[in-house]
């Protein structure tokens, strides 16, 4: 059965579409058939990560009725794309309702779909939200991006999207004197604690992912062994991990009711009546007699 994870964020700048395509390329790696689908349809730039320059077919002319989703698909690092356009006539003639067809057809043919999401709120990234299985919401360690994020979940519960956990895109840790020279980070947990809601995912701040986006590489592809890469491969394999599967206890067997003893009849036995007390008898006390004077005797 197909997955669909739509990457998502409150804010730009975050590092999203970055995400999308090095998680997609580590999908593929583990043997799973990825696509990759570059819904931001203004600000695009999953075409960039993947270096595939100008494309005849894009996302903008299957949204604007003038192109089959099967024309747009290009193979690129091991996984599949389709990016969108760059132009802005392109932008303006695409219908993001269609977006769910889209997805309804990658879906008969790839085991996961990973939507690249517009940034913020509009009327472009409902819809990516929308087709989703699961919305996994990337934040950097910084408050304005987490409150952009904790904004966006106030819309996911309003259409009943589900939010399958965060990913935190560059986290640093703090140096030893940092920590004792004032400055204030925010700790995992701190952020887990805001959002309320499961972190999937670290992906460490890492310079070989900006070099890697320079040369039009996925850092997965380009620097396999750096944190980064290593960080996507286990974000891959925690989506890939099958869900444990709930015990169900047997249903005991129905026991036969055991027979009832038939009732004996109450006899009723003859009531005695109580014995009369004996009379107690009564013992009169008996009269004290005077003792008698002795004579005198006489000489």
């Amino acid at each position: 059965m197909s997955k669909v994870y739509t990457i998502a964020s409150g804010k730009g700048g975050v590092g999203k579409t970055t995400i999308s395509a090095n998680l997609g390329v580590s999908l593929s790696k583990l043997g799973k058939k990825t696509v990759v689908v570059g819904a931001d349809l203004a600000m695009g730039g999953i075409a960039t990560i993947f270096g595939l320059g100008e494309t005849p077919v894009t996302l903008h002319e299957v949204l604007s009725g003038k192109g089959h989703v099967d024309k747009a698909i290009y193979l690129s690092q091991g996984v599949s794309v389709v990016p969108s356009g760059p132009t802005v006539s392109g932008f303006l003639s695409s219908d993001p309702k269609k977006l769910k067809d889209v997805i309804d057809k990658l879906t008969d043919t790839y085991d996961y779909v990973i939507v690249d999401s517009p940034p913020s709120l509009s009327r472009y990234s409902l819809e990516p939200l929308k087709v989703s299985d699961e919305v996994l919401l990337v934040v950097t360690p910084d408050l304005p991006a987490i409150y952009a994020t904790a904004k966006l979940q106030t819309v996911l519960r309003a259409i009943n999207a589900k939010v399958g956990g965060v990913i935190i895109n560059r986290f640093k840790k703090p140096s030893f004197f940092s920590r004792f020279g004032g400055s204030k980070y925010l700790k995992s947990e701190d952020i887990e604690r805001r959002l309320k809601v499961e972190i999937l995912g670290i992906i460490p701040e890492d310079p070989a992912v900006i070099e890697s986006v320079n040369e039009e590489k996925s850092v997965v592809v380009r620097k396999p062994k750096s944190p980064a890469s290593k960080a996507f491969q286990e974000l891959a394999k925690k989506l890939t991990k099958p869900a444990p599967k709930k015990l169900v206890e047997p249903t005991p067997k129905p026991t036969e009711p055991t027979p009832k003893k038939p009732t004996e009849k109450l006899v009723e036995k003859p009531v005695k009546k109580p014995a009369k007390p004996t009379p107690k008898k009564i013992i009169k006390p008996k009269k004290l007699t005077k003792p008698a004077h002795k004579k005198k005797r006489t000489k």
